[in-house]
């Protein structure tokens, strides 16, 4: 019987063992560096009262694009992202807020509609391009903006885009250097869609 005993013990001990041994590998990883998180920031623009009210969509974009990485492009076009760190969103919403925003702070917040209700117009952006040239040390932003009545039809359409130099490939300078070259562009988009909307 004492021999029974001992052999019945032997399992519980493995999984004591086990649960210690998986507690120790959560302990370790809790300790790995999370992703920074970075935020991009509504312009300050001027634009000239419009009547139209401008329903701003989703921005479009293909991968990486549509994510939240912080996306480095090689001297031969190959693409990879800034290590440990992100955008506190994914990219297509966020700069659509942003740019209501910066609607917003043109004085146009009456203008601008997130939902579509009552909106004469629709304004679509695409992401070509929102990366680091490594090469070069530049932030590239290019947004292809579509002003388009409620039935469909495109009122007008232009491609805006700026660069900011990089200070160093890393999480904090290469997310404000875009987030400058954002700003530029949106407040660009702001004066031409108030202006093309009267």
């Amino acid at each position: 019987m004492r021999g029974t005993s001992r052999f019945r013990k032997k399992p519980t001990s493995l999984i004591v063992t086990a649960v210690a041994f998986a507690l120790g590998l959560s302990g370790c990883a809790s300790l790995a560096p999370q992703p920074q998180s970075f935020d991009l920031h509504a312009a300050q623009a001027r634009a000239r009262s419009t009547s139209g009210r401008i329903f701003v969509t989703t921005a479009s974009a293909i991968p990486p694009l549509d994510g939240d990485l912080i996306v480095v492009r090689g001297a031969d076009g190959s693409l990879s992202r800034v290590p440990d760190a992100r955008w506190v969103d994914r990219l297509p919403p966020l700069l659509q807020s942003r740019l209501a925003q910066t609607f917003e702070n043109a004085g146009l917040a009456r203008q601008v509609s997130l939902s579509g209700e009552g909106a004469q117009y629709s304004l679509a952006m695409e992401i070509r391009r929102f990366d680091i040239d490594s090469a070069t040390r530049t932030a590239h932003v290019e947004l292809t903006a579509r002003l388009a009545q409620a039935g469909g039809q495109t009122v007008a359409a232009k491609v805006f885009s700026a660069t900011e130099p990089v200070a160093d490939i890393a999480g904090a300078a290469s997310a404000h250097a875009l987030d400058g070259a954002l700003g530029i562009v949106l407040a660009q988009i702001v004066g031409w869609a108030a202006a093309s909307s009267r």
